[in-house]
């Protein structure tokens, strides 16, 4: 089967979500909670499956919560390549109060992995891509074993011509940006930017920076500005990743450059607006698409 993109999570994370008033410090009894598959790269997948492209996701996901993960993301639409770990998939809470700005979340950092399941995993993602248009990597890695992982996931993407973006953060980013084939593109916000050394490596750098304007630098087009339309945010968690959904989105459909910022800045601003993350589509996005303002700056 040929895939538009092959998204890589290595950290997915199972969040159990209460969507609605809470008091903190209390016993909150609340009429429902729902399961949600997430992660960074979980995200950008379910957004590009709800713009209709062939989307398959491959990380790690094991026990009974990486089963049930599996279940949700083929609900979406989207191609199940997860390689199975010993260790069980972590399970994080939300809650999103209606009249709050900022959800309260617990989740663990990551799960253990060995060599053996880090070797399965990019054995899984080469014989992927010769299908795939686009490889995005996405997210922290779950263990220090796997702190090279995208050092190699790089390096083999380039030795088969296919693009490689990555968003990612901590010392598996830092790892990759030294490697032997930078990332084509990266989609850091400012703090993750500052943490890390050698960005000019990457051929188009997206630096976000919540609501304000987006700086990005890039090898063929120069340096830009793109600021998107004031709204009220009422749950940013997710927006980065729907930015980068968006800007895939554009380049898959091979919109212009401009148009490309335009959509993905939107696309970013819309999951901000919402209170559910990674749960939007073309419709939503459009809406403020003309509102972006994108400009050259330098």
């Amino acid at each position: 089967m040929i895939f538009d993109v092959l998204v890589i999570n290595a950290n997915p994370l199972l969040n159990l979500v209460h969507a609605g008033k809470y008091t903190p410090g209390a016993i909150n009894r609340v009429p429902a909670m729902h399961m949600a598959a997430e992660g960074k790269g979980v995200n950008v997948a379910r957004v590009l499956a709800r713009h209709r492209h062939r989307v398959a996701l491959t990380g790690f996901a094991g026990g009974h919560s990486g089963a049930w993960l599996r279940e949700l993301i083929c609900a979406e639409g989207i191609r199940d390549e997860l390689i199975e770990t010993a260790a069980p998939l972590r399970v994080g809470f939300m809650a999103s109060g209606r009249e709050s700005d900022h959800p309260t979340t617990v989740l663990p950092g990551g799960f253990p992995v060995t060599q053996t399941e880090c070797q399965a995993l990019l054995e899984r993602v080469e014989t992927l891509l010769g299908s795939v248009r686009l490889v995005i990597a996405s997210g922290s890695v779950p263990d220090p074993v796997a702190d090279d992982l995208y050092v190699e996931l790089l390096a083999l993407c380039q030795q088969r011509s296919v693009p490689c973006w990555l968003d990612a953060y901590g010392s598996a980013m830092s790892r990759a940006l030294q490697g032997s084939a930078p990332p084509r593109v990266s989609t850091p916000n400012r703090q993750e930017f500052e943490q890390c050394q050698h960005w000019d490596r990457v051929e188009e750098l997206h630096i976000t920076d919540g609501d304000c304007p987006i700086k990005i630098s890039c090898r063929h087009q120069g340096q830009w500005q793109v600021t998107p339309p004031a709204i009220k945010q009422v749950n940013p968690v997710g927006s980065g990743d729907c930015y980068v959904a968006g800007l895939a989105h554009g380049w898959l459909l091979g919109l212009t450059w401009q148009d490309r910022l335009r959509y993905a800045a939107s696309a970013g601003t819309v999951n901000a607006s919402r209170q559910d993350v990674a749960m939007i589509g073309p419709i939503e996005v459009n809406v403020l698409v003309n509102q972006v303002r994108v400009e050259r700056i330098g």
